[in-house]
């Protein structure tokens, strides 16, 4: 059974602004650059889901009750960080904002920066985020362009285990 290690009170699970009539994690006060939203702990599993994060080439986690809501973005205003031990199968997510975030605002990620590929539901469904950037599809780091991998690869929020093949 999983556990937040860390888990702030700067944001709750609320209704979501970006996808209506979903939940979110909103700031529930201006949140600073830099500030640490939740470190989990959990087992790592083979099996890909709808809210589970990629911690390992093929391994995932469900990122609690709370880690669950963190919708995604085109233009996220945090990155996910895993760490992963083989040894033990043990894996911890960390979610950190990579920009101030104000009150109100959700708490997202790019699902791109995390996974391969998403889940068959995910795969290629309309990008509601809206922002200028928008790849207006959702996808995994394999799924995008060449020209979107090198973009996210710049930004340095990209999981280590996401590289550009020639596959």
């Amino acid at each position: 059974m999983g556990k937040y290690l860390i888990k702030t009170d700067k944001a709750k699970v609320s209704d979501s602004i970006i996808v209506k009539g979903e939940k979110a994690l909103v700031a529930q006060q201006d949140i600073e650059k830099n500030t640490i939203i939740f470190l989990y702990e959990d087992s790592a599993t083979d099996t890909r889901t709808r809210t589970s994060i990629q911690v390992a080439l093929d391994k995932h986690v469900e990122p609690g009750e709370f880690g669950a809501f963190a919708n995604h973005s085109c233009s996220p205003n945090t990155q996910i960080i895993a760490n992963y031990d083989e040894k033990n199968n043990l894996a911890e997510v960390l979610m950190l904002t990579i920009e101030k975030v104000k009150k109100g605002e959700e708490l997202t990620f790019d699902y791109a920066t995390t996974e391969t590929t998403v889940t068959p539901d995910l795969l290629n469904k309309n990008c509601l985020c809206k922002s200028p950037n928008c790849r207006k599809k959702i996808t995994g780091f394999n799924d995008l362009s060449l020209a979107d991998k090198m973009t996210l690869l710049a930004k340095d929020i990209t999981a280590s285990y996401l590289q550009i093949t020639d596959k």
